[in-house]
């Protein structure tokens, strides 16, 4: 795994620029975000935290699974997503890192996040998946999304190439870089991990599922 990447200054100014140019990603990352939310088992009363809402489409999908009575909290670093969200669905939303995750212990049924932790130095991703876990329900859900390394032919030769980009200019890359959570997910506490692979047009993804026990633990 690339050790570094950008810094969270930096990954603002990257995603406010982007916009909803951020849309164009669906081409390549549209089959994991949709079968994650399927993973994601949502029904209505359930409360889901969404860290890294983009431009509000899978958080659009959230609000409406978990409705009447659940509610869905939507946060990101970038102030140009979070209006665009905002704008789509009208619904409150947090300015913040998600390293600095602002709620108390436990108050989430389901906690959902899309190619956020690719941009997470290596360093932090253990304090971060631990942040992850303190805030979910015992029995309660954690799926995420990431950008990973290839497991074919096409894939290898796609993220090879990206790391050289990104050795040359990380910032260019948005600072994301391929990663695999599995083993850190379960070091963090979390049981049942399941990992899965998805390929679209040359770029792979990994789909994390995994669940907080439902006995007391840390």
């Amino acid at each position: 795994m690339i050790e570094e990447t950008i810094s969270p200054e930096a990954a603002r100014r990257f995603y406010d620029r982007l916009g909803r140019g951020h849309d164009w990603a669906e081409r390549y990352e549209g089959r994991a975000k949709k079968l994650a939310l399927a993973r994601l088992d949502l029904s209505p009363g359930q409360y889901v935290l969404n860290v890294g809402v983009g431009t509000g489409k899978e958080h659009a999908q959230i609000q409406t699974a978990v409705t009447p009575d659940g509610l869905a909290f939507g946060l990101d670093l970038s102030p140009v997503m979070l209006k665009l969200t905002q704008d789509r669905l009208g619904v409150p939303l947090c300015e913040a890192n998600a390293g600095r995750l602002p709620f108390t212990h436990a108050s989430f049924d389901r906690l959902f996040s899309t190619y956020v932790l690719d941009l997470i130095s290596a360093a932090q991703l253990p304090s971060l998946l631990t942040e992850f876990h303190r805030l979910l329900k015992p029995g309660g859900r954690l799926v995420l999304v990431s950008l990973t390394e290839g497991v074919n032919l096409p894939s290898k030769i796609l993220v090879g190439l990206w790391k050289m980009a990104y050795a040359v200019n990380p910032v260019a890359c948005g600072g994301c870089r391929p990663i695999q959570l599995a083993g850190l997910v379960g070091q963090a506490g979390f049981s049942q991990v399941e990992r899965e692979v998805v390929v679209q047009l040359g770029i792979p993804s990994e789909i994390i599922v995994a669940q907080r026990p439902p006995t007391a633990g840390r």
